[in-house]
């Protein structure tokens, strides 16, 4: 069984996996960004990680706000005179970025101030920006960096630990290896774990957002920072999509978000005064404060209107929150 302490960057085995293992961590947007692979040829394997690790600095030279010649930073740059060419990635991550900030009714925003201020048009592949208007695409960005980093170590990788922020991604080859267990860290204390979460096999994106000081996750729709959940943990199938909607279901809060992740097809854990987690984690998560054996009722989830098709509310199992003082 792997035991993952997913968000402190740490990442730990309990048993070890058979095979080579080829591990790399290199700084881009940002963060750092870390692989750990698994598998039969370590020549192969060595090669594909390097692979992965390309892949990401490709990424880092598109996104990177630090750098004055990425993609993004010349967009910025170019606010308000026209529509600027932009490579296909670029185009990618944006439409998808906008996509969850409309579906999010503002709460992810790859403005900061009002999505609605930028145009696409995908015949042309270009991108114009109302003048005031800065494209910080951070909210997302590493989430695609991980899904292009995957696809190097495919076929050659039994198995797969990448990280980088806020975001892993966790795979198993082999349904018979064990099962995996990222740490969710807890709210209070982001070097001890809250929660267990099973992942079984296959591949499995994990995003978080939580209320830190180092890194606090802005509302866009107001003044300050999102302050409605304390803790956001999405699971889902790809890492763009764990990256970006573990931010907006963060500024949503937790009753929003538990109506909201089944509809898209996302797992959620979710942490305010308590701790609950939409029904697809049923049995996969495993609290381990010492709160836990403490008696606790949360509110049913909200009911407000969203843009997916209506859906009765999710199921939700509802445990009280690691704060020890409750």
């Amino acid at each position: 069984m792997w035991r993952i302490t997913a968000f402190g960057l740490a990442l730990t085995a309990c048993h070890g996996r058979p095979g080579p293992y080829v591990a790399r961590a290199r700084p881009a947007l940002g963060a750092v960004f870390s692989v750990g692979a698994w598998g039969r040829d370590s020549a192969r394997l060595r090669r594909a990680v390097d692979d992965a690790v390309d892949s990401v600095r490709r990424v880092d030279s598109l996104f990177s706000l630090d750098r004055e010649d990425s993609e993004v930073s010349r967009i910025n740059q170019r606010a308000g005179r026209g529509a600027q060419p932009v490579t296909g990635p670029v185009l990618l991550v944006l439409r998808a970025a906008l996509a969850v900030a409309s579906g999010s009714s503002g709460a992810f925003d790859p403005t900061g101030k009002d999505y609605r201020g930028v145009r696409v048009d995908t015949v042309r592949g270009t991108v114009q920006l109302r003048p005031g208007l800065t494209l910080n695409l951070s909210g997302i960005a590493p989430g695609y960096a991980l899904d292009r980093a995957l696809l190097a170590l495919q076929g050659i990788a039994d198995s797969a630990i990448l990280g980088i922020g806020g975001v892993l991604l966790v795979v198993s080859g082999s349904p018979t290896g064990g099962g995996r267990h990222v740490g969710i860290s807890d709210p209070d204390n982001s070097l001890s774990p809250h929660a267990w979460l099973e992942l079984g096999h296959g591949a499995w994106a994990v995003g978080m957002a939580a209320a830190t000081d180092v890194d606090p996750v802005p509302d866009p729709r107001a003044a300050g920072s999102g302050l409605h959940a304390r803790s956001v943990t999405t699971v889902a199938q790809a890492g763009m999509l764990a990256n970006a909607w573990s931010r907006a279901f963060f500024v949503l809060g937790c009753d929003s978000a538990l109506v909201r992740a089944p509809r898209l097809g996302l797992g959620l854990i979710c942490v305010d005064q308590q701790t609950r987690w939409t029904a697809d984690l049923n049995g996969r998560v495993l609290l381990v404060t010492d709160s836990a054996s403490s008696a606790g009722t949360a509110p049913a989830p909200g009911r407000e209107p969203v843009p997916a098709p209506a859906a009765a509310a999710p199921e939700s199992t509802t445990l009280p929150s690691s704060d020890s003082s409750r």
